[in-house]
């Protein structure tokens, strides 16, 4: 698995266990996320740690990553994420993650998600 693939592989680790401050030695100090369909775009590792952080009714995550494929400096994740709630219910996401990297760490992240 490549360096870049891994680098994918720690941050979904990471947002299982909900571990925000694991994920940003892997991000640039100019790290960009924008959900495609969402009116703004997350700069910085400040604004993206007060965007990751999640409500009060949510007790767990898991990522779990299907497939990546890598081309140049982009690595493209799809995948599932659950959100468990304190009521028991449980959200489900498809996702397609476009990560693109500067040097070995995650500049820009386009996240199309789908609630299923």
């Amino acid at each position: 698995m490549s360096p870049r693939k891994k680098i994918v592989e720690h941050l979904a680790a990471c947002f299982s266990r909900q571990d925000w401050a694991g994920m940003l030695p892997m991000v640039t100090e100019d790290f960009e996320r924008w959900e495609v369909g969402a009116p703004t775009r997350t700069h910085g590792k400040k604004e993206f740690l007060k965007e990751m952080e999640p409500g009060p009714d949510v007790t767990k995550l898991q990522n779990d990553i299907a497939r990546m494929f890598e081309d140049g400096n982009v690595v493209v994740a799809e995948g599932t994420v659950q959100v468990f709630l304190k009521d028991g219910k449980v959200i489900h996401v498809r996702y397609c993650n476009v990560y693109e990297f500067e040097g070995e760490q995650v500049q820009r992240l386009t996240a199309y998600t789908n609630v299923v």
